[in-house]
């Protein structure tokens, strides 16, 4: 054989190869990577739009290593088992939540599909994953430390609202994390001499009649507790509460701008950014009980010095200068 027969014929093989290979990635498509979210298309983009850049950042390249497919509850809460149950019978690749109803939801629904929540309150306490460091069975994430941010939103209000004396606490009775949330706000509600009237709601019909019950409270402010409820149904709540002139401090992002008083919570969207980080590793094969619970380092304070004014509330410099963004 010459040796331009044998380069003609490495050459023949080479192609032969890269054609196969071609056609067994046009066969096989990528892995389904399947996001559940509580609320609709719009406000669910910075979401989604934050799992992608992580997974960019991780080099996984969109419908080629990895598919993304997201189901909408839009707004509505319950629908969420549904959903969930819906992708799981699916069987993605890994199924990603958030929220600690969802993920106690993917729990149940399945033993075997990889789980990444991608914010939580705390998966330990309420009997979702074993521990932080070695979750065990399908389901790891983020934790976002809604209970214990709760207290320090408690602290905030009282400091823009030095002669208050009574606050409205809104919780999910249903939500796993509320009487921990209860019982740490109470506790440091006790010391800064504020009396805390707690009103439930628990899907959109309740929300609406708890709401309407705001202006009977006579309180000063309201605490909004940890639930996919409120944040899906976040502007409903703050308009409503504006109406008759109660500040609110919400946990969820973009609330502030919503026209919460102020949104303060571990960085959610860095939360979402950081899920991918589990799902590039569930991927290549990790475990997901394998991988440990994060806590998170980033926090973000915003304060709507507009809706302070509407409502004859002076922002004290020191909040001013700790805020991540002031809205003017």
């Amino acid at each position: 054989m010459t040796r331009r027969e044998l380069v003609l014929r490495l050459l023949a093989i080479s192609i032969a190869a890269a054609t196969h290979a071609e056609a067994q990635t046009a066969a096989s498509p990528p892995p389904r990577v399947v996001y559940i979210s509580g609320g609709n298309e719009v406000n669910a983009r910075p979401f989604v739009d934050s799992i992608r850049k992580g997974m960019r950042e991780l080099g996984q390249k969109e419908d080629s290593t990895f598919r993304l497919e997201i189901l909408y509850a839009n707004g509505d809460p319950t629908r969420v088992p549904g959903l969930i149950r819906d992708a799981v019978a699916s069987r993605p690749a890994v199924l990603i939540v958030a929220g600690l109803l969802a993920a106690r939801h993917a729990r149940d629904a399945t033993k075997t599909v990889p789980v990444v929540v991608a914010t939580s309150s705390d998966m330990v306490d309420a009997g979702v994953v074993n521990s932080y460091a070695r979750p065990g069975g399908n389901i790891t994430g983020l934790n976002d430390l809604a209970d214990e941010l709760a207290v320090k939103r408690l602290e905030l209000l009282k400091e823009m609202l030095p002669e208050a004396s009574r606050f409205v606490l809104l919780v999910n009775p249903d939500f796993p994390a509320t009487q921990k949330i209860e019982r740490r706000v109470r506790a440091a509600a006790r010391t800064l001499g504020i009396e805390v009237i707690r009103l439930d709601a628990k899907d959109p019909a309740s929300l609406v009649m708890a709401l309407e019950s705001l202006e009977k409270s006579r309180s000063d402010a309201l605490l909004v507790g940890g639930d996919s409820l409120f944040a899906v149904r976040a502007r409903e709540l703050i308009d409503r509460a504006s109406a008759v002139r109660i500040p609110v401090a919400h946990y969820w992002p973009g609330t502030a701008e919503m026209g919460a008083l102020f949104s303060h919570q571990a960085d959610i969207f860095y939360n979402f950014q950081r899920a991918a980080y589990y799902v590039d590793r569930i991927l290549k094969g990790a475990k997901p009980g394998d991988l440990p619970i994060e806590q998170p380092t980033r926090y973000e304070l915003v304060v709507n010095k507009k809706t302070a004014k509407e409502l004859g509330i002076t922002i004290p410099p020191s909040i001013l200068f700790r805020a991540d963004k002031v809205i003017e």
